[in-house]
């Protein structure tokens, strides 16, 4: 059985939605999502995105970031980064936590400058990040805060639900988050400046400004509108999914998993741990294969880019989208400008997040069937049994 419930309420939506197509009422739809998401996290303003990709960019354009600015974010995933880029600022990577994987308030600190506009945290695989530092480093420099949410929806942190601490948070609609439409997201803002601001942004048959298309489909917002009242049951099972994960490493020390402060709650899109074995004279490439002759298949070994670009698995900024910035950003002389062509994502820039990066295992709760995480954590503990003998 799947975790993810199909009923006729989808099929229902989309057919309003279709007969609705043809005239102005089909954009009621988008509007009932955004009032259905404002109501439940009682933000000062929703907007629905084709993606949680753009709602960060979104967030930065409304901010005001341009060429030349600096935007601090994390080093495991790209899309902070991507998004600081878009607006032709610099991406500034900050070190996460060695427990956590989650970005490292001090480092934030440390990589604040003149040119800082903005900082955006992602609460990695559900785990909410350092708020409280995080907000106060902030507000001490006068920088917005952006809450990258895309594996965080429900997720709390002392009873608050992660989307709610910053001026602004995206999420993903995603076809493996928890809540999936196939694709689709949102941006929520909670600052009053920040969501009057914003309300140039959107983009109409002929926009008050130049500004980018990333209006939700209607038939997104139909599923998302069905979905929506599963959602809660949806991360809470698979919270309790992942705890048979967890389960399986008892008495193992080698393999570690992920933190979870005792005042956040976790939605666990995606269960991680980190692998230690080579200290302790057990080969990676041995340990992955009786993973999956043990039928536990479905974990990945390091994180993103699983060897794309012929890379070692690597933090983001050994991507070549950031390395080379004359080819990927809009306006390509700002990095000679500004920086004289010496802005440097060489080896060494966050240690932590080298030392986790190629030694993560991974895997995606949602939406795989109850039966089938009852194996994988099965095959798991069998694995880590073979070589504790």
């Amino acid at each position: 059985m799947g975790t993810r419930k199909i009923s006729d309420k989808e099929i229902e939506n989309i057919r309003k939605w279709l007969e609705n197509n043809q005239d102005s009422r089909s954009e009621k739809i988008i509007v009932e999502l955004e009032e259905l998401i404002e109501k439940e996290f009682s933000t000062e303003r929703v907007v629905c995105t084709n993606s949680a990709m753009a709602s960060l960019h979104l967030a930065l354009q409304t901010i005001g970031v341009g060429p030349g600015d600096e935007v601090i974010v994390d080093p495991i995933v790209v899309f902070g980064g991507m998004a600081a880029m878009y607006q032709n600022a610099v991406p500034v990577f900050a070190d996460i936590d060695l427990e956590t994987y989650n970005i490292d308030p001090e480092s934030i600190s440390k990589r604040i400058t003149s040119r800082t506009k903005a900082i955006i945290c992602t609460h990695h695989f559900g785990n909410i990040c350092d708020m409280k530092a995080i907000l106060a480093i902030a507000k001490q420099h006068n920088i917005p805060v952006i809450e990258d949410c895309a594996h965080a929806l429900y997720a709390t942190q002392n009873g608050k639900f992660a989307g709610l601490f910053g001026d602004f948070a995206a999420f993903s609609f995603n076809h493996r988050k928890q809540l999936s439409t196939g694709q689709g997201g949102f941006l929520l803002i909670n600052s009053k400046r920040y969501a009057e601001k914003s309300k140039d942004k959107g983009f109409g048959r002929v926009p008050a400004r130049l500004t980018w298309n990333y209006t939700m489909s209607g038939i997104i917002a139909s599923i998302a509108i069905a979905q929506w009242e599963n959602a809660r049951d949806y991360v809470k099972k698979d919270n309790e999914l992942a705890k048979l994960y967890t389960e399986a490493l008892q008495d193992c020390v080698w393999l570690k998993p992920q933190k979870i402060p005792k005042e956040n709650w976790s939605p666990y899109h995606i269960w991680a741990a980190i692998f230690t074995g080579d200290e302790h004279g057990i080969n990676y490439d041995e340990f992955m294969k009786e993973l999956r002759e043990n039928d536990a298949d479905y974990f990945l070994p390091s994180f993103m880019p699983y060897g794309a670009f012929d890379l070692e698995p690597s933090p983001a900024y050994r991507y070549p989208i950031f390395n080379d910035p004359k080819n990927n950003w809009i306006v390509s002389d700002v990095y000679d400008r500004i920086y004289e062509g010496k802005i440097d994502y060489s080896q060494g820039l966050c240690p932590n997040a080298e030392y986790i990066v190629p030694r993560m295992l991974n895997t995606v709760i949602s939406p795989v069937e109850n039966e089938r995480i009852q194996i994988y954590a099965k095959g798991l503990r069998k694995t880590i049994k073979y070589f504790m003998n």
